[in-house]
């Protein structure tokens, strides 16, 4: 049987966002006669490139991992539900080509289930899917319900132009969840929590995947609090902020009123600084949920391990960080990783300091890890909270060769490196005949 000789990863310029094809390549013709197997991880941006790269736009993304994958993709991964990594589905000319590659494996998380809506309506519903208890199912319900809200939130009149922004970033997407349902179908989709299989194995031989999350909210209750005691704190927090405002929303915003100084008028100004606050909160709540829900993908193929997190923060990296001081074997196998998609477009708030420590102290006959990033400076946050963050930069490349989607200033349209699947490091592949 043919055996893996090589794994190729692909990065695609799409600004703010994610787009990743992980090529694994054998040394002959497997069953169905092709000599490769693809896993693309993502397809989204919320913002375009910066000014003088790659126009990234997704439809030319799409065709060039049609191209890529010879027109057949055997693993779609989204790993969570906002748009900087799924809003390309909802492109005509992309949702044309995803249809093409009719991937035969999509996996996402367990928080994306269809079945969940089905059970989520009260508590007199339906029983939970298999392996999901009431609890959880209800998380996945506030979710939902809380990009609903944010909707609403992202129409309203008056609110303040950066948390309107950014509450768009929160927005269903519902034409690239139909589409991806819609992949799913026919038992294609599988909805993965930390310790399921995957089914990636039976397609890609020699592959090891492991899914380190999310966990549902039985496995961690931690998942679930976002900082807060409550774990339905957040949504609480809306209605209240949002009582008066909905019913204003839902009969239509009427004319801006006119008012001069004094006490009304300052009265007024506190009354708007609350509902921004208000808004600015959730918005900022919601952003934390839905990056916990990111699948944590461990990916070992011969000598090589790549670790796939989404935008993974510490409520969901916690479940596996935690077990490290029992399980040695995970630990080293975390320490010894080949190649790191950096979470969360290099936000502070997505790589642990415990795992950078088990990259520092690596051995030095240990290949050099790389990290990919794909990000653009200027779109989120500014000085300590900008994305991407100076000083996980600084500590990635003490640890690292990074590797980043803003870095590619002669208009290249993606990043590309490759390794042998003996084992590392992954090379960059020269950009000739990419842009």
């Amino acid at each position: 049987m043919s055996a893996a000789v090589r794994t190729r990863v692909r990065m695609y310029q799409v600004g703010f966002g994610d787009c990743f094809l992980v090529s694994i390549e054998y040394d002959g013709p497997l069953d169905d006669g092709r000599a490769a197997r693809h896993i693309l991880i993502d397809y989204g941006t919320s913002h375009s490139p910066r000014e003088g790269m790659a126009r990234g736009r997704m439809a030319d993304v799409a065709a060039l991992v049609e191209e890529h994958t010879g027109g057949h993709l055997d693993v779609l991964v989204v790993s969570h539900r906002h748009r900087d990594h799924l809003r390309g589905f909802e492109v005509d000319a992309g949702a044309a080509i995803m249809r093409r590659l009719a991937p035969t494996l999509v996996l996402r998380s367990w928080t994306e289930d269809p079945e969940l809506s089905a059970t989520a309506d009260g508590p007199d519903a339906g029983a939970a899917p298999a392996g999901l208890s009431r609890a959880s199912v209800r998380y996945a319900a506030l979710l939902a319900q809380a990009q609903e809200h944010v909707a609403r939130l992202a129409g309203l009149a008056g609110l303040d132009d950066e948390v309107r922004t950014a509450a768009e970033d929160q927005l269903k997407n519902a034409e690239a969840v139909a589409l991806l349902d819609e992949l799913s179908r026919d038992g294609r989709g599988r909805y993965l929590h930390a310790g399921m299989e995957s089914g990636m194995e039976a397609l890609i031989p020699g592959l090891r995947a492991t899914v380190l999350g999310p966990p549902t909210v039985d496995q961690d209750p931690r998942v679930a609090k976002q900082r807060e005691d409550d774990p339905e704190y957040w949504l609480t927090a809306l209605d209240a902020s949002l009582r008066m405002v909905g019913a204003a929303a839902d009969a239509g915003t009427p004319a801006p009123m006119t008012h001069g100084p004094g006490p009304v008028r300052w009265l007024i100004d506190r009354l708007a600084d609350q509902r921004t606050a208000s808004a600015a909160r959730l918005v900022r709540d919601l952003d934390d949920a839905l990056n916990n829900t990111s699948l944590i993908l461990l990916l070992e193929i011969g000598g090589l391990s790549l670790l796939f997190p989404g935008d993974a923060q510490i409520e969901n990296w916690r479940h596996t960080l935690d077990q490290l001081p029992g399980e040695p074997r995970l630990r080293e196998r975390l320490a010894r990783i080949d190649l790191y998609k950096v979470g969360h477009h290099g936000s502070r708030n997505a790589t642990p300091r415990s795992l950078h420590a088990l990259w520092k102290d690596r051995a030095d006959s240990l290949p050099r890890l790389a990290a990919v990033m794909s990000t653009r400076q200027g779109v989120h946050g500014k000085g300590d909270n900008a994305v991407p963050q100076t000083h996980l930069v600084t500590a990635l490349q003490e640890v690292a060769d990074l590797y980043s989607t803003d870095d590619l200033v002669g208009g290249e349209e993606y990043v590309e490196l490759v390794s042998e699947v003996s084992g590392g490091p992954f090379r960059p592949v020269p950009a000739a005949g990419n842009g």
